[in-house]
């Protein structure tokens, strides 16, 4: 009977040796807000009653709160009952609504004006507005972020001169392109066309999971060129695309202007406890045709992928890869180069071809982190390779940009220093903004 016992007792030991924890739940969660309704604050919340609690989830909830940036006060606890985790938030939130203007200048000079604002209708909203103009001509573009929902609306219109170089390069171009090629290349210039160019654009986002997004983006596209036929004419096209992302830092907070979104700047100036990583993707498909109302078939496949190191310190290392292929594109539907690097470096002129891909990387060292801001340096390399006159042409850069961020102030500003790996040119420019 003891041996009996004794065998019973040893086999408990084992089974409780080897049970498993139980899997805590969410259980209720409480919330409550300046403005916005109690109801509001909980769906904006990424767990819900019932849903698995785990330490990493929990603080990826409170991320997607802090990233809303309309909140000047943020409190979380999380109490054990009875095998669940009630969740209690406490938020003061506010509304924001400022202008903002700037002028660049350079070999041609550029101007804007953007309004943005946030929580206007208490729902965690923010929405923008922005026009702007240089002698190549204007663009302006309307959005909204609303819950899962994202909608914007964007109108260019350009006129400008495409110059067309020796070795597949073309000078780059846009309202915001303040560079002017014109007088250091010109013992190699070939060519020079004159360009109009009208954009209509939609984009509507849904996000499915705190990771998963997917986008439709119907665009209206119209190229006229003179004296050279080209491809004038109608060029409209449809994009689809999914995105995944995840602990990819966002890049403006514009309700730091008013105070508002500052709630977890105590935390990011804490060093990390240990290092972390993120990541971003996305697949997208463009297509165009006689169903578009196009005068040209169009058909192109892209993938642009981000990861990134940051460290217990917080200086990060960032890495990104872009692959473009046009199975179909006339002309002004080819693929340019710039669109393959990281837009880390400043450059006057280009490659376009029907297929390519990049690669970029960079290293962020702050110099700075306290109360004030923070200042960095970022050294970074970019190449990519896209194929034009029946071979793959290279273009590359190096650099580093030296910027500093006021907590108050959304935007990192400094300075840009570029070396094209190629020609040999130098570009030193005005930062204004930043993706990390």
């Amino acid at each position: 009977m003891k041996k009996h016992l004794l065998w019973l007792l040893l086999c408990g030991l084992g089974l409780s040796g080897n049970a498993q924890p139980p899997v805590m739940t969410v259980g209720e969660v409480r919330a409550c807000a300046t403005r916005m309704s109690d109801k509001t604050l909980q769906r904006l919340f990424l767990l819900k009653p019932g849903d698995p609690f785990t330490p990493a989830l929990y603080e990826k909830a409170q991320d997607d709160l802090h990233n809303l940036r309309v909140f000047k006060k943020l409190e979380f606890s999380a109490q054990d009952r009875e095998g669940k985790k009630d969740i209690s938030i406490h938020a003061q939130d506010g509304y924001y609504i400022f202008p903002l203007a700037f002028v660049s200048g350079g070999k041609k000079s550029a101007a804007a004006l953007s309004l943005a604002a946030g929580n206007l209708f208490k729902q965690g909203e923010s929405t923008f507005f922005f026009v702007g103009g240089s002698s190549d001509g204007f663009s302006a573009m309307a959005g909204a972020n609303i819950g899962k929902d994202f909608f914007s609306l964007g109108f260019t219109k350009l006129n400008f001169n495409q110059r067309f170089y020796q070795n597949g390069w073309s000078n780059t171009f846009g309202v915001f392109s303040t560079t002017d090629d014109q007088n250091e290349y010109n013992s190699s210039l070939l060519e020079q066309i004159h360009t109009r160019k009208e954009q209509l654009s939609f984009t509507y986002m849904h996000r499915f999971s705190r990771i998963l997004r997917a986008f439709v983006r119907p665009e209206y596209v119209r190229y006229t060129y003179s004296p050279h036929a080209q491809d004038n004419g109608s060029h409209n096209q449809i994009t689809l695309g999914i995105r995944l992302t995840d602990d990819i830092r966002k890049g403006a907070n514009m309700g730091a202007l008013s105070g508002y979104g500052l709630t977890d700047k105590k935390q990011s100036l804490q060093n990390l406890p240990r290092a972390r990583q993120g990541y971003a993707a996305s697949l997208f498909y463009t297509a165009g045709g006689d169903w578009t109302a196009s005068d040209y078939d169009i058909s192109k496949l892209g993938l642009e992928m981000a990861w990134v190191l940051e460290l217990k310190n917080r200086n990060m290392w960032v890495i990104e890869a872009r692959a473009q292929d046009a199975f179909k594109a006339s002309f002004s539907d080819e693929i340019f180069s710039t669109e393959l690097l990281g837009g880390m470096g400043r450059y006057d002129r280009q490659l376009r071809g029907t297929r390519g891909a990049g690669a970029a990387t960079s290293f962020v060292y702050y110099l700075l982190r306290n109360e004030t801001g923070l200042l960095s340096l970022a050294p970074f390399y970019e190449i990519a390779y896209v194929r034009t006159d029946s071979r793959y042409r290279p273009h590359s850069g190096a650099g580093a940009a030296l910027t500093y961020k006021l907590w108050r102030f959304p935007f990192p500003f400094g300075i840009n220093y570029t070396h094209n790996l190629q020609d040999g040119s130098h570009q030193v420019g005005f930062v204004f903004g930043g993706k990390f």
